[in-house]
């Protein structure tokens, strides 16, 4: 990028996606616009102060929501490189979450222990590496408070956690500067509850051509 910042990641994402997409590669330009997102975005926290370290699931029990490319992305990246017994296993985990945890609010989840199905059995993300933008928005400053906050144990404590607004605002432009984008190109700008969309995409090869099509998904997944 000849200039660097959020300021000019409307035109960036915009000349990717028109590039591609003119070139017949829908899903090419889907990925490399998600993760010009994530770079542009983590560019600008550099060196910031954060408390999270890899295997710190404290704030991994809230509700998520992903614009469909980053879902179709990450079940794309699941089914091919996964193994089979390990996509059947996270399957099931992600079908009883989309049957019973989706609907709880933030407090019930904490409160129920219902955390993220793409945990492993030690807090670790299995998706770290194309995880959304909204779960890399999030960052403590007091790993402390935060397991404080997210304890279900109700005791009357202050549950509030100090967190970096700054990064958060920057993650939150960078996703709806991608929504902008998928609206401007007559692609579905709709965000889906994380889980659902993994399910959704992975389970359903024809959702993704139907999408890159300029289609909607079935109205039933928001239901």
């Amino acid at each position: 990028m000849a200039q660097s910042g959020l300021d000019l990641l409307d035109n960036e994402l915009a000349a990717v996606l028109v590039d591609a997409l003119g070139n017949g590669s829908a899903e090419e330009a889907l990925v490399q616009g998600v993760t010009l997102c994530a770079d542009v975005a983590e560019a600008h926290c550099v060196d910031r102060e954060m408390a999270c370290t890899r295997g710190c699931p404290h704030c991994c029990v809230l509700n998520v929501s992903v614009l469909l490319p980053e879902a179709m992305r990450i079940a794309e990246t699941i089914k091919t490189k996964w193994s089979e017994p390990g996509w059947n296993a996270l399957q099931k985990r992600l079908v009883r979450h989309s049957n019973w945890e989706r609907w709880m609010d933030d407090e019930e989840r904490v409160m129920r222990g219902a955390f993220c199905p793409l945990l492993d059995t030690n807090g670790f993300c299995l998706i770290h590496p194309v995880r959304p933008l909204v779960c890399r928005g999030v960052a403590s400053l007091d790993s402390n408070c935060c397991r404080s906050a997210f304890d279900p144990i109700i005791d009357g404590h202050d549950r509030s956690v100090p967190a970096d607004l700054q990064r958060r605002a920057v993650y939150d432009q960078a996703f709806m500067a991608l929504g902008m984008a998928l609206a401007n190109n007559g692609l579905d700008d709709r965000s889906i509850e994380l889980g659902v969309g993994i399910l959704a995409f992975a389970q359903h090869p024809e959702f993704k051509a139907l999408y890159l099509a300029g289609g909607r998904l079935p109205r039933e997944l928001w239901g």
